[in-house]
């Protein structure tokens, strides 16, 4: 028979086992939303408040010394504060490398890469993602070098590079990772709008790859944590890859309704892939390793709070 008389606990929890299964792709996708509007906010800011900042900031540059001329004051105080030094060296650096990049021949580009072979595109679209990825976790200890080096306190015992060295180093990182960007949107662009899809299916199926070196790994919360955020900044990263693509495209073909319409089921099924996937390796990974559901909660406080940190006068 199938009377469980002393095992109705054991039963009861695979059965919530079932639901906290199920539940995941709706907790995940709140987490993975308010991550998103986080990385929108990141990006819009050297658009909007970046320009007003370094205005501010060269402004004061050139004023202040000539304000305390005349006032005669020689106090030792730097001319500009750590933020404004900060924002005249982010500035400084967006202003180069996006002037360098103009230069760029995007057209060129597109049709080299559309003339080489499915499995040569194949491979470059992979060394593309892994620098990506390596570039992301190490630019962010170069800039991040370079601002502590610009302001931290004076000291006569300097055993470091000087703040222009590490500028330099700055800049030619960012123009890097801006050019790897700019293949990657390329190499997508050519998948989207090639008429044979081989390119686009094997991209897709890269994200199936990915469960495989993850799902079957062990996993505490602060491990999914940092996955998490990474899926957060992947699927931000994609989408404004697609949405440069359908800007470009759309611009080539004098912005016919009808050629927005034929690239929108790609872009879907790209969007829709990814969806899927970090459905199927979030629930799968909580399940193997008997992490609550929770947790996703816990994870957007803590962006919350870091965020409200950032937001301190003296953050």
């Amino acid at each position: 028979g199938y009377c469980l008389d002393h095992d109705e606990e054991r039963y009861s929890a695979r059965r919530e086992k079932i639901y906290s299964f199920m539940k995941i792709p709706r907790e995940l996708e709140k987490f993975l939303a308010y991550g998103m509007m986080q990385c929108a906010d990141s990006f819009l800011y050297i658009f909007t408040f970046l320009p007003i900042r370094y205005t501010m900031a060269v402004w004061a540059l050139l004023t202040r010394p000539v304000v305390r001329f005349f006032k005669r004051r020689r106090d030792s105080q730097r001319i500009l504060s750590p933020a404004e030094t900060c924002d005249l060296l982010k500035g400084s650096a967006w202003i180069i490398v996006s002037i360098s990049l103009l230069y760029a021949d995007t057209n060129m580009l597109y049709h080299l890469i559309k003339s080489q072979s499915i499995i040569k595109l194949y491979m470059f679209y992979n060394m593309l993602e892994i620098g990506d990825r390596l570039l992301s976790a190490f630019g962010q200890d170069i800039i991040d070098a370079l601002f502590w080096t610009a302001t931290e306190p004076k000291t006569s015992n300097k055993r470091h590079l000087s703040v222009f060295a590490h500028f330099i180093f700055a800049v030619i990182y960012v123009f890097l990772h801006s050019t790897l960007v700019m293949f990657q949107a390329t190499a997508l662009n050519v998948a989207i709008n090639s008429s044979n899809k081989g390119l686009l299916t094997i991209m897709m199926s890269n994200n199936f790859v990915e469960l495989k070196g993850s799902v079957f790994k062990k996993f505490d919360k602060n491990n999914l944590f940092q996955l998490t955020c990474a899926d957060v900044r992947e699927r931000f990263h994609l989408s404004v890859l697609l949405f440069i693509v359908v800007i470009q495209t759309m611009r080539e073909y004098n912005w016919k309704q009808e050629q927005f319409c034929a690239m929108l089921p790609d872009c879907f099924w790209v969007l829709a892939t990814e969806f899927v996937v970090d459905w199927i390796k979030h629930a799968f990974i909580t399940r193997f390793n008997e992490i609550p559901i929770e947790v996703y909660r816990e994870y957007t406080i803590s962006i919350a709070y870091d965020v409200t940190q950032t937001r301190q006068k003296h953050a």
